[in-house]
């Protein structure tokens, strides 16, 4: 690197060489790299920096004016790239000029190490970026105005904000991935494994080829007082009935209103008893029998308000580290709060569906996210939800892989009403339409086979 130092002295007009964690020659690797091997830009695919990887200015004009010039598919070497940085508001001399990007072409004898350049470049600018965050961490505990709570909110939120480099897979053979999928297929096929948890609707199950599974998202909507938060927990309750964990996070339904439609629902006691205290006789022994079977249950309830997508990945990975989780079910969308500095709500909607979908397939779940239906399918004839009745962002739409919308249809008789479960979207089963009855008396859900066929509007 001798001779890129004599070429160009790039701390000339500064006093002090910088103390944050940097590599001028790894950066300097980079870039002369590219300028011998423009093709060499394909193996940092894994290795992905941005201009702000890069420490020194001059660095990052370079890294720009390449990959600008790359994505145009225009050649690259030091000649075009000096004459592209001439034509930059800054110019070529800013940068070194000619003399520089020459220096960093014959600084390196070929880019075969190109990748592990990018990684040290890489580490030190996630370095940097954590020493930023903890000096701005420690201004923001220093203020005096403020409740602690809300400054230790702000500073994790900065935290996970920082862009840590993922690790990303590589590209594998069919052949092998197939390898390893006919084990899978023996074990369904065999009895050994199962396709889904089920949710113990059997139409339901059906639909969704078997039941919940890791890694997707399911959306369940309905406008309010449909049931989606009654039908949510019973398919939670069912799960953990089967040993796997589930985590309900309640953000506009108190714990103590679970506990109460819990009750109900294990021990098929009238709700109305447990709100008011109006209790018969024999509501006792099945309010001691559901009692049993739920401590038996590894189901967790958390019911603090406006949740931040930081808290939900919190909350989500306490239960995952301490018990496992299978199911993480997030009531409901629009209720959370966003960190982001975002002046649009549904752009703040947008971010947490995302998040949530990313974190389905971090931690291995299935998320089911419940969501609000705008009052647009009030206005149809029939009063039919569609897809564009998601309330508040089509980013909800976009990162489910299944989406479930509630409609009631009418009464079945002994207060039961018949609900249907319209599926209009489904990327891993079928779409369509399903018959649910709900009891709200007992809060219980069970499937039907009564006919959801388009009614006229008024038939509730």
């Amino acid at each position: 690197m001798n001779r890129r130092a004599e070429s160009h002295d790039i701390f000339a007009d500064t006093e002090v060489r910088p103390t944050l964690p940097w590599s001028c020659e790894a950066e300097q690797a980079v870039l002369g790299g590219l300028l011998i091997d423009p093709s060499a830009m394909e193996r940092l695919a894994e290795v992905p920096l941005r201009p702000d990887h890069f420490f020194h200015a001059h660095h990052r004009a370079i890294w720009t004016v390449i990959t600008e010039m790359t994505a145009r598919q225009l050649p690259v070497d030091v000649v075009t790239t000096y004459e592209r940085l001439e034509a930059t508001e800054k110019g070529a001399a800013d940068v070194g000029g000619l003399q520089y990007l020459n220096a960093m072409a014959q600084g390196v004898p070929s880019a075969a190490n190109i990748r592990r350049h990018a990684e040290i470049v890489r580490e030190k600018a996630l370095r940097r970026e954590i020493i930023g965050a903890a000096d701005r961490a420690l201004a923001i505990a220093r203020e005096p105005d403020g409740d602690a709570a809300g400054k230790l909110d702000q500073v994790a939120s900065m935290f996970a904000q920082i862009d840590r480099p993922a690790s990303r897979s590589a590209p594998q053979r069919l052949s092998e991935l197939v390898a390893r999928r006919l084990e899978h297929w023996q074990a369904l096929g065999e009895g050994d494994a199962a396709p889904g948890v089920p949710t113990g609707l059997d139409n339901l199950d059906n639909a969704l080829t078997g039941g919940l599974k890791s890694g997707k998202v399911i959306v369940l909507a309905a406008r309010p007082s449909v049931g989606k938060t009654s039908l949510a927990q019973q398919i939670g309750l069912t799960v953990a009935a089967g040993g796997e964990p589930v985590l309900m996070l309640s953000q506009e339904m108190p714990a103590g209103e679970l506990v109460d439609r819990a009750m109900a629902n294990l021990g098929r006691v009238n709700l109305e008893h447990l709100t008011t205290g109006k209790f018969v006789q024999e509501d006792w022994a099945a309010i001691s029998a559901a009692a049993d079977d739920a401590a038996a249950l590894p189901f967790f309830v958390d019911d603090q308000p406006a949740l931040t997508l930081l808290d939900i990945r919190a909350k989500a990975r306490q239960v995952k580290h301490r018990h496992g989780l299978t199911l993480l079910i997030v009531d409901y969308l629009q209720l959370c709060a966003s960190t982001a500095a975002f002046d649009k709500r549904h752009h703040q909607i947008e971010q947490i569906s995302r998040g949530l979908k990313q974190l389905a397939k971090e931690l291995d779940i299935c998320v089911l996210a419940l969501s609000q239906l705008s009052r647009k399918s009030t206005s149809r004839e029939d009063g039919e939800p569609e897809l564009d009745d998601l309330k508040e962002s089509g980013a909800i739409e976009e990162d489910a892989d299944t989406v479930i919308l509630l409609h009631p249809m009418g009464n079945v008789g002994n207060g039961a009403l018949l609900i249907l479960a319209k599926v209009p979207k489904n990327r891993s089963g079928r779409r369509g339409r399903l018959a649910l009855e709900f009891a709200g008396k007992t809060q219980r859900w069970v499937s039907s086979n009564a006919s959801v066929g388009r009614k006229e509007r008024g038939v509730r």
